[in-house]
């Protein structure tokens, strides 16, 4: 019996120690997942506890006909992993309820339909701060989500004085840039190497994201983080961009609209390996924005489009090669990896996609578990504009989750 109960602890263990969640669209009828606070599409998808604001997510389901899906709610610790708090203790309101905000494309070739959840809504309200799950399931299978959508919830009872600079430990004006921040606490925090959880994300990225970052020094209830090599981050180079909002005329770096029957064939100019040289251009930092030039409401009204990317390259890299882009989550993975084609010469890159404005990056990586670089490809320069944003989360003596007590964001310019 002892050797049941250990294995099923081994067993309990191994899948909850993987359960970290991101924003990731996990059906292929699913298409264009955002995550935003209705206040600024732009800002992270972060509100503040007991405050008016609103979470949107918002999402299409490839077909004519309406379906239903229904959706629950996790509470998340600063990993994302599942905190221990009950349903009861970070939420009112049931799991499972509808999503009833849906509409049918309009006048588009591919047939599609729109489903927009708000939250907090008059079903759900929340309870604690921290990090949050949001599962949409079809009513035809409850088993298997067909996405997650993570956003956060904070109490502000931090302040954060942040500051960055191309002035690192690894050099000046080079290919750096260096994170520095304060954390001013409150008296609940008695032991601020243990209590805090500090979390730094360039442009809304995961896969280079500074975790568990210690303060340098300790004083009159301020954190100092600095000099700490998790601070300082490749610069990259500003995002490439691309617009389609009308099939009548080219938009922004499409080099040709192509019409295959039944769809629209967008192909964007080809892109140059630019590990040499810094590009500016007026980026959103990865983000985009659903538009048609025709639509009252683009949600429903812009159409799809098929959307090719071609990298031309000599020879393949030893690396796989990535798109980093909101269109794919910010997530590496076989939805944005490219393929190098002999007979093109570079990486190609066919994707569906609706239409809109888009930013995106090429990443390469050599494996899942190592890091991907800009450096390849679009090179690093310290002139880039990257955004940063500093998450605190606190565990004090007692507390069985992990508490967001503090965001600050801040444009390198």
């Amino acid at each position: 019996m002892s050797g049941i109960i250990c294995l099923c602890f081994l067993m309990f263990f191994q899948t909850t120690n993987a359960q970290i969640f991101r924003t990731a669209i996990l059906s292929e009828r699913i298409k264009t997942l955002r995550v935003l606070s209705i206040e600024n599409w732009q800002a992270p998808p972060i509100i503040e506890l007991n405050s008016n604001n609103q979470i949107e997510i918002n999402f299409d389901m490839l077909g004519a006909s309406p379906e239903s899906y229904t959706y629950t709610i996790t509470h998340c610790d600063a990993d994302w992993s599942p905190s221990q708090l009950m349903q009861s203790e970070y939420m009112q309101g049931f799991q499972n309820n509808y999503i009833q905000d849906y509409a049918n494309s309009f006048n588009t070739k591919m047939d599609y339909v729109n489903y927009r959840l708000f939250l907090p809504n008059e079903n759900i309200s929340f309870l604690a701060s921290g990090n949050y799950v949001v599962q949409v399931f079809s009513d035809k299978d409850q088993t298997t989500p067909v996405l997650n959508a993570c956003f956060s919830i904070v109490e502000n009872e931090a302040s954060i004085q942040m500051q960055i600079s191309s002035t690192t430990d690894k050099g000046v004006n080079s290919k750096y840039q260096a994170v520095s921040f304060d954390v001013n606490y409150g008296n609940e925090i008695k032991t601020p190497v243990q209590d805090l959880k500090v979390y730094v994300l360039q442009n809304n990225r995961h896969d280079n994201m500074a975790a568990l970052v210690k303060p340098l020094n300790i004083q009159n209830r301020k954190a100092s983080y600095a000099h700490n090599p998790a601070l300082i981050f490749e610069a990259g180079n500003e995002y490439r961009s691309f617009e389609m909002t009308t099939t009548r005329y080219n938009g922004l770096n499409i080099e040709a609209i192509e019409y295959h029957s039944p769809y629209f064939h967008s192909i964007i100019k080809p892109d140059a390996i630019r590990n040499s040289f810094y590009s500016f251009n007026e980026d959103i930092n990865g983000r985009i924005f659903i538009r048609n030039n025709d639509a009252e409401d683009s949600d429903i009204e812009a159409d799809y489009q098929i959307v090719h990317f071609y990298l031309p390259c000599e020879k393949p890299f030893l690396e796989n090669v990535y798109i980093l882009s909101d269109a794919f989550n910010n997530l590496l993975d076989s939805r944005s990896q490219m393929e190098y084609s002999l007979r093109d010469g570079g990486y190609v890159k066919s994707v569906l996609l609706k239409e809109g404005y888009y930013n995106y990056l090429y990443l390469t990586r050599r494996n899942i578990s190592s890091p991907a670089t800009t450096g390849l490809i679009e090179g690093d320069f310290y002139q880039t504009e990257n955004e940063y944003r500093v998450m605190v989360y606190a565990r004090t003596i007692g507390m069985r989750y992990d508490k967001l007590i503090g965001v600050q964001t801040l444009q390198f310019k």
